[in-house]
């Protein structure tokens, strides 16, 4: 991809985190490299590495280094839970004046669905 300028002429960027998630689907294996990245939307590797690393701090991708070279991967949707505010934890008080309650004494019956109360 072409580098761009807008009329003020600052570059204008031509690479979007879903161009970026879309190799993800066009590479062979469950990682990509930046080089991957950069070499199918023909940019620098340099712009792959940080559209890379945007994507993982929305929790999109996770990285590694492995043999000298950072490999990425998709996040498994499934494996993201969002907050559900009725969860019953939510609903108890774990302190009450400074003494500890029920719930603070009961932390993995509660968390863990072993407790009827």
């Amino acid at each position: 991809m072409s580098k761009d300028r807008s009329d003020s002429g600052r570059y204008v960027e031509t690479v979007t985190l879903a161009d970026v998630l879309a190799i993800f689907e066009e590479v062979e294996g469950p990682i990509v490299t930046s080089g991957d990245v950069a070499d199918a939307l023909e940019c620098s590797r340099e712009t792959a590495r940080r559209k890379l690393g945007q994507l993982e701090d929305q929790g999109r991708v996770k990285s590694r280094q492995t043999a000298g070279r950072v490999v990425w991967w998709l996040v498994d949707e499934d494996s993201v839970h969002e907050v559900d505010p009725s969860d019953p934890i939510f609903s108890r008080t774990t302190y009450s004046s400074g003494e500890s309650t029920d719930a603070s004494e009961h932390v993995d019956d509660i968390l863990y669905g072993n407790s009827s109360k």
